[in-house]
C-alpha cells in the first residue's frame, strides 16, 4: 500500500514537471505580450516581446507586434521631443516679452525722471519765495522758520563748544601730603 501511494506521487509529481517543462508557443507569448500592451504595461509588453523573440527569432507576429511597439515609442518621443521644443519657445517669447515689459517701464521712468528735472530747474529759475502763482513752493521753508532753525542749531552749536572747552582747562592740581 505504501508503495502504492509513493509510486503514486512520484507520477503525479512527473506529470506535473512534464506540463510544466513544456515550451510556451508564439502564440501565447504574442498573446501575453498583447494583453500588457493593452493594459498600458508597454514596458513589460517590450520585456516579453524580448524573450519570445529570443526563443523564436522568425515569428512574423512577434516581430510585427515588437516594430509596432517601437514605432510607438518612437512616435510617443518624437511628440514629448515637440512640446518640449514648443514650451521652451514659449519661455523664450514670455521672457523677451517681459524683457521688452521691463525695457518700456525703464524709459518710462527715466522720462518721468528727466520731467521731475526740468520742472525744478523751471522752479529753481523762478523766484524762489513765490511760485508761478504767488504762492509758496511745497518743500520750500519760510523766513521766519528757517531763522529759527538756525537759531537752534547756533545754541546747540554753543552747548557743544562750552562741553569741549571744559574739558581742555588744565585740572586743579591739589598738593598731596606724604603719609610716611
Amino acid at each position: 500500500m505504501r508503495n502504492l501511494r509513493i509510486s503514486m506521487m512520484m507520477l503525479a509529481v512527473g506529470c506535473f514537471s512534464l506540463a510544466k517543462g513544456q515550451d510556451v508557443t508564439a502564440d501565447a507569448y504574442f498573446n501575453r505580450a498583447s494583453k500588457e500592451y493593452v493594459k498600458q504595461d508597454k514596458m513589460q509588453a517590450l520585456r516579453t516581446l524580448d524573450e519570445a523573440l529570443q526563443k523564436y527569432p522568425g515569428d512574423p507576429k512577434l516581430l510585427k507586434l515588437a516594430e509596432e511597439l517601437v514605432k510607438e515609442e518612437e512616435k510617443k518621443q518624437q511628440q514629448q521631443d515637440q512640446q518640449d521644443q514648443q514650451q521652451k519657445e514659449q519661455e523664450k517669447k514670455d521672457q523677451e516679452k517681459k524683457d521688452q515689459q521691463q525695457d518700456q517701464q525703464k524709459d518710462q521712468q527715466q522720462k518721468e525722471e528727466q520731467q521731475k528735472e526740468q520742472q525744478q530747474e523751471e522752479r529753481a529759475q523762478q523766484d524762489p519765495k513765490d511760485g508761478p502763482k504767488g504762492k509758496p513752493q511745497t518743500g520750500s521753508i519760510a523766513p521766519q522758520d528757517a531763522l529759527r532753525m538756525l537759531d537752534a542749531l547756533e545754541r546747540s552749536e554753543k552747548d557743544v563748544q562750552e562741553k569741549v572747552r571744559a574739558k581742555r582747562r588744565p585740572a586743579v592740581r591739589r598738593t598731596i601730603e606724604k603719609d610716611w
